[in-house]
């Protein structure tokens, strides 16, 4: 071969391997968008939420769109075992139908004709977050799957929840199931008033053991926060292609118990214990008197008020000085007012930011006007805990006076 005929070669070869090497960039290049293009349909195609609240008062102290209406994933489970808790015992035995047997999406693999408590089924659905359990559950309370999704959407109601709505009791996609930050925040504080609801939330693995009617097994909790997380106790993850990673989470710390929801969030672990870490350290609890205990009370009188769900509400560390409370009057009572009738409502402020509001009742009868006007303009010091403090919260300012003590 001559100089030319070789260099003519040498040159080709050079060209076919830079086209090889640019082929194989390109495919690497269009893989790569592939996948990212996929994620952000899987991970994106909603809008992304959080809120941090406080349990016992249901307060926010931190979020980000809390009222965006998305879709939950089996989070949604979180309400069919309070339903499920609030309609049936936990000893009762159900028998699985077939409908609840190959239930699309996570399942424990129940069989048809195997029976199992409604306990060891709640256990299944909050910690293995067994779709089939989901079914077999609302079946055995609702009879029915329509009856069972009005339970949870009465309970949604019963929260005064303006954006959540239930089809189904597992969280499976539908364009008609939905929630909020704040409103999945809200079910869950009220569902952690359930002392049975936190045993199983809490619980890292359940044991069911053999019987006649099934064989033995052991369901593991997903929710990795209960190793994760100092405090950490509850309480459901979910994910579908369509909602993201979603996350909520529950922990006490110092007495003060916080519950976290994240929708659409792809570091769902690591954002949550980010939101509660700042809050844990952004705020302390303030307990006032518990729900049957008298707030204040007219001793000249005899009459004690107390507070509708007890006083307890969470502060900036450095804010208790800013605290002050009114009470504005029930109108129009006849007397006799009998035990448990409404005498108004408190509100308490931090400067001027509500924090708290709640009814307040009569815990004995009132009989004379005397009585009924004394408890509902009371001035004086509510005397509350604050830290390992017992403080006083004052009245706010009336007439550019402010009351100090009876």
């Amino acid at each position: 071969m001559g100089e030319f005929g070789k260099s003519s070669f040498e040159r080709n070869e050079k060209v076919i391997k830079l086209l090889k090497v640019f082929c194989i960039i390109a495919i690497f290049i269009i893989i790569f968008g592939v996948i990212t293009i996929n994620y952000q349909k899987c991970a994106a195609e909603n809008s992304s939420s959080y809120v941090v609240m406080y349990q016992p008062g249901r307060q926010v102290l931190s979020g980000n769109d809390l009222d965006a209406r998305l879709p939950m994933a089996s989070t949604t489970k979180i309400v069919t075992a309070i339903v499920t808790l609030e309609n049936a015992c936990l000893d009762e035995v159900v028998t699985i139908p077939k409908e609840a047997v190959g239930v699309e999406g996570s399942s424990v693999y129940l069989r048809e004709g195997e029976k199992f408590t409604v306990n060891e089924l709640l256990h299944a659905l909050m910690l293995q977050s067994g779709n089939d359990a989901a079914v077999a559950l609302a079946l055995h309370v609702g009879g029915n799957m329509d009856d069972f999704v009005k339970l949870m959407n009465d309970y949604a109601a019963s929260l005064n929840l303006e954006n959540t709505h239930f089809c189904n009791p597992h969280g499976l996609h539908d364009p008609g199931h939905y929630t909020s930050a704040r409103d999945l925040a809200a079910l869950t504080c009220a569902a952690m008033d359930n002392e049975q609801f936190c045993n199983i939330i809490s619980a890292k693995k359940f044991n069911v053991p053999q019987s006649k009617f099934t064989a033995a097994r052991t369901w593991y909790n997903k929710n990795k926060m209960l190793s994760l997380y100092d405090g950490a106790n509850g309480v459901k993850t979910g994910y579908t292609t369509k909602s993201g990673r979603c996350l909520v989470s529950a922990a006490e710390r110092g007495g003060i118990q916080l519950v976290c929801v994240v929708l659409n969030h792809y570091n769902m672990w690591q954002d949550s214990m980010e939101y509660m870490d700042a809050a844990f350290e952004k705020y302390c609890a303030v307990h006032g008197a518990a729900e049957e205990e008298p707030l204040y009370g007219i001793p000249g009188e005899g009459v004690s008020v107390g507070v509708r769900g007890g006083m307890n509400f969470a502060i900036e560390k450095s804010g208790f000085k800013d605290l002050q409370y009114e009470i504005l009057p029930e109108k129009g009572h006849t007397l006799p007012l009998k035990a448990g009738g409404k005498i108004g409502t408190i509100r308490v402020f931090a400067g001027n930011r509500l924090i708290f509001s709640s009814e307040l009742y009569t815990i004995n009868d009132i009989e004379d006007e005397n009585g009924l006007y004394a408890a509902e303009n009371y001035r004086g010091e509510l005397e509350v805990k604050y830290g390992s403090k017992v403080e006083q919260i004052y009245c706010k300012l009336r007439d550019g006076v402010q009351a100090r003590s009876r």
